[in-house]
């Protein structure tokens, strides 16, 4: 009975303390909230991702395996990027009639994405209940991509005039990129 008490005792703390602030999930259905980042992750300057992994009791546990799905879902985003920038430079290789032996963008990729993850840094941990099952989630976010950008260039070994490196830096931030990895994504589900 006393375990009783305190659980309806601490549940009215924790809603007190969250009543100041704005409601953070939209539920999917009765028994659902999810924070608005886990659907849509964003950062303005940079690259972001979420991640939920079922609740094994163990902080530190659940929170390493969501952080680490988060930045693998990174490395695909950086890697679809590279593609996008391999295909930009070849079309503007090809309009242009010259001919381009140095690396892809795509053959560089890997191995800066495992080294810009090391800056990408976990900004939200948050509990969410999907399917009726808590879950932890967090959001993972790399703030600049402007260096990785100059790296994969840099690696590359593609030079490039200011103009079309400023068009390509473009390319590499926009919806385009996102949309050619959520093509990617469903091409592997469907393998």
């Amino acid at each position: 009975m006393m375990k009783r008490h305190l659980m309806v005792a601490s549940a009215l703390l924790l809603g007190a303390c969250s009543s100041t602030q704005e409601p953070q999930s939209t539920p999917l259905s009765e028994n659902d909230s999810i924070p608005s980042w886990v659907l849509m992750p964003t950062h303005e300057t940079g690259l972001a991702s979420s991640s939920c992994v079922l609740w094994s009791g163990n902080m530190a546990a659940s929170r390493a395996l969501a952080i680490a799905n988060a930045r693998a879902d990174l490395a695909t985003q950086i890697n679809t990027k590279a593609k996008v920038m391999d295909k930009f430079v070849n079309q503007q290789t090809q309009e242009n009639e010259m001919s381009n032996t140095s690396s892809s963008f795509s053959q560089v990729s890997k191995q800066i994405a495992e080294q810009s993850l090391i800056g990408a840094v976990p900004k939200e941990v948050a509990f969410a209940r999907i399917d009726d099952k808590k879950q932890l989630c967090v959001l993972v976010v790399m703030e600049n991509t402007k260096p990785l950008f100059d790296k994969l260039l840099q690696q590359s070994g593609k030079t490039l005039n200011p103009n079309d490196e400023a068009v390509l830096y473009s390319e590499f931030k926009t919806q385009k990129a996102m949309e050619e990895l959520e093509a990617e994504l469903s091409k592997s589900k469907k393998l």
